[in-house]
């Protein structure tokens, strides 16, 4: 028996993977019957399998064969769950409203429900083998990425994989079987590029938008085989998974081969509406494709659905359904370029982003974009979050740990990403917050808002006494509120910084434009207002959020705060160009505290959501509660300790003690007596519910006090590129 597979597209594996490169002629057999109008054979192939055969551990045929219906999950219940290209598809067929119980019961089966309902419909043609390779060769080979990953990480456990005779953890032959299935036995070079897998989908994609090679080979081939080999590369080192580069560097490839796969998928799309005849293809690709866009902004992927999955495709809809998957490109980790233009000039080529790109009601003089995506990988985590899991969510702490959004480095020669956990270590590294002092002494850790994170997620011992229903809630909230705000923090002091030192030729307007990625975010769009639909999740919606339940939005249903805080990032913007270090020293404290505001109304808001909780609540707003108020704490402890004891005592959860126990105006009388320190008036933080901020407010004691800017001195340094490089603000 061979030990390895050799591929005519140029490629050989490092384990024997034949038998399930074979499926590939279950799918052309099936089409073969279908166009005989035998659909009772084509069903037979699809249920019982045809050309796949499987073995034992010791090498020895079994009967069954492998079938496209049980690569689909079909008799293995729970075979995707830890997989979050799987979950993002379900999450993204289902309703709003509807539980993950409901959603998966609904759609955990739709590849097979979609392909059993097509092969019962004889005048379907041959969708149903075409869509066998659409929608289950391609979550299939997914998942073997995915599942190659968690092998590595349980070598990087300890496991031996080549004491292992049952083959039951072997990365190197599920990164084989990806390959195997993405290409699939048969699959000819030119000028033919015959095949029936999701190499032959890339090459029709490749041709139909010119998106190809010198040779004729499809891009997307092209960057899959390479990307492969990448991770063949990787495979065949010594001690491969057992470094954390190594599992670094296979996260990073296999995030890439993703998003290379989604591209054929989309140009088949943008074909088959284009096209009167391919117009009953449109189901089949969009069901590939739309769901995934659960991980992106929320409003564009539900008007999407509405479009193209909850009723019948309508021509007339075309173009607004092009520009609205136009934007989701860039989300899902492919250009414009790499789609190419329709048919030379059916469908032209999207336009791409400026350096310039707007943010909401801000737009950068340099691109920052790249730091606004930090807010998908929070989504991401989120929605990975709401999946059962039998590994602690491991796909949702990866995440984390080493990002997908983010990406620093996109060049030809390196790709580099930037996690949500790097960012809490470049906190550390930098030192640039003028809190991070504060921070530290009040937490006694430099790195509390990481460790508790990673406590949550792998909170067997129960330290952190959270229910699974907070469980969720508590690890995003501290990403948003705690995280996020101090990195922020270090980018406005790196900021200051910059401009203070005359010897720095980098600019400070790139880091001025940094902080304002980080308190809009990518999801808010680029309209002026931000996302009227409220996709966001950091800074600027939850402002936009607050302002409507403590009554202070503008006239045109914007927070007063983000009114205020976007005058003040032009001003900033303006005053670093022409290095007005002095000015901006006033703007960036006026910026460092305003952004505080937020977290201080939401911290008010769950002591009001909170107040009639009882002790030992597991309401997911008791944990959120804790988690915004550790974000103002060690700042509301710096000027007020007894004002920082009201806020523990009522917000922290304790043993056998109901939150919020002196009442919601308590909290917000506590915060009250730091907002002098802080420069910025109670009228800004509002009133929700009764509950005042302004209920202590006397004019005559505000008369007597300054509300100017505070001033943080700190001695000039010489700030080397590497600084800002570490800190994810030159890519």
């Amino acid at each position: 028996m061979s030990t390895v597979t050799t591929f005519d597209v140029g490629v050989t594996t490092l384990t024997d993977v034949d038998a399930i490169s074979r499926i590939a002629f279950d799918v052309r057999d099936m089409a073969s019957s279908l166009e005989q109008n035998d659909f009772l054979n084509a069903r037979r192939i699809y249920e019982e399998g045809k050309n796949s055969p499987q073995y034992d551990i010791y090498g020895n045929e079994q009967d069954e064969f492998l079938s496209l219906q049980r690569m689909a999950g079909k008799g293995n219940q729970g075979m995707f769950n830890e997989d979050p290209t799987y979950m993002f598809q379900v999450l993204g067929m289902g309703d709003i409203g509807q539980s993950i119980e409901d959603t998966i019961a609904r759609h955990g089966a739709y590849a097979d429900n979609y392909i059993t309902e097509l092969l019962n419909d004889e005048d379907t043609g041959t969708l149903g083998a075409q869509a066998s390779t659409i929608l289950i060769v391609s979550m299939y080979a997914t998942h073997m990425l995915w599942d190659g990953m968690l092998d590595c990480f349980a070598v990087k456990n300890g496991y031996n994989p080549d004491a292992d005779t049952t083959g039951r953890i072997n990365p190197k032959k599920k990164f084989d079987d990806f390959i195997a299935l993405y290409i699939g036995a048969g699959q000819t070079l030119a000028p033919d590029w015959d095949g029936d897998m999701l190499y032959e989908l890339a090459q029709a994609g490749g041709d139909l938008f010119d998106t190809t090679d010198t040779e004729g080979e499809a891009s997307v081939n092209s960057d899959v085989k390479q990307l492969y080999q990448s991770i063949q590369r990787t495979l065949s080192e010594e001690n491969y998974c057992t470094r954390d580069d190594s599992i670094k560097m296979l996260w990073q490839l296999v995030n890439q081969i993703i998003a290379r796969m989604y591209v054929p998928r989309v140009q088949m799309l943008i074909h088959s509406m284009k096209q009167e005849d391919q117009a009953h293809k449109v189901k089949v690709y969009a069901l590939s494709i739309i769901p995934q866009l659960s991980q992106c902004r929320p409003s564009v992927h539900r008007k999407l659905k509405d479009y193209l999955l909850d009723k019948e495709y309508d021509r007339s809809d075309f173009e607004r359904i092009l520009a609205l998957l136009q934007e989701s490109y860039d989300c899902l980790g492919f250009s414009c370029e790499d789609v190419g233009a329709y048919k030379t000039d059916v469908v032209a080529e999207c336009a791409g982003y400026d350096e310039d790109h707007p943010l909401a009601s801000f737009v950068p003089k340099n691109d920052v974009r790249h730091l606004s995506k930090v807010d998908l990988d929070i989504l991401a985590v989120d929605q990975l979050l709401k999946f059962p899991s039998t590994t602690k969510n491991q796909m949702a702490q990866l995440y984390y740990q080493y990002g997908k959004a983010v990406v620093t480095d996109d060049s030809s020669s390196s790709y580099n990403l930037m996690s949500l956990q790097d960012m809490s270590e470049s906190v550390n590294d930098g030192q640039w917050s003028p809190y991070y002092n504060d921070y530290v002494e009040y937490y006694q850790t430099p790195k509390f808002s990481d460790a508790a994170i990673m406590t949550a997620f792998d909170d067997e011992e129960g330290a952190l006494d959270l229910h699974p229903d907070q469980r969720e809630a508590y690890i995003v909230s501290l990403m948003r509120y705690n995280l996020i705000p101090e990195y922020m923090m270090g980018i406005l002091g790196l900021a200051l910084q910059t401009c203070r030192d005359e010897g720095n030729k980098e600019s400070p307007v790139k880091i001025w434009d940094a902080f304002a990625a980080l308190y809009i975010g990518s999801l808010e769009g680029i309209k002026d207002g931000g996302s009227i639909d409220d996709d966001g999740v950091l800074m600027w919606s939850l402002a936009n959020n607050r302002a409507r339940q403590f009554n202070t939005e503008t006239e045109g249903f914007q927070a007063v705060i983000n009114d205020e805080m976007t005058d003040l990032l032009f001003a900033g913007q303006a005053e670093l160009e022409r290095r007005d270090c002095a000015n901006f020293e006033k703007t960036f404290s006026r910026v460092l505290h305003l952004m505080l505001l937020p977290l201080i109304q939401s911290t008010i808001w769950y002591a009001i959501r909170n107040e009639d909780k009882g002790a030992g609540s597991t309401h997911e707003d008791v944990a959120i509660g804790e988690a915004v108020a550790f974000s103002v704490l060690p700042i509301v402890s710096k000027y007020d300790q007894n004002a920082a004891a009201v806020i523990e005592r009522n917000m922290v959860r304790s043993q056998g003690v109901a939150p919020v126990a002196e009442g919601p105006q308590a909290v917000a009388n506590a915060f009250y007596q730091i907002l002098d320190d802080i420069g910025w008036g109670c009228d800004y933080v509002g009133r929700a519910e009764e509950i005042d901020a302004c209920e202590q407010y006397d004019p005559a004691d505000f008369a007597a006090k300054s509300s100017g800017s505070l001033s943080f001195k700190s001695g000039i340094v010489t700030l080397a590129v590497a600084v800002t490089i570490m800190w994810g603000i030159y890519p």
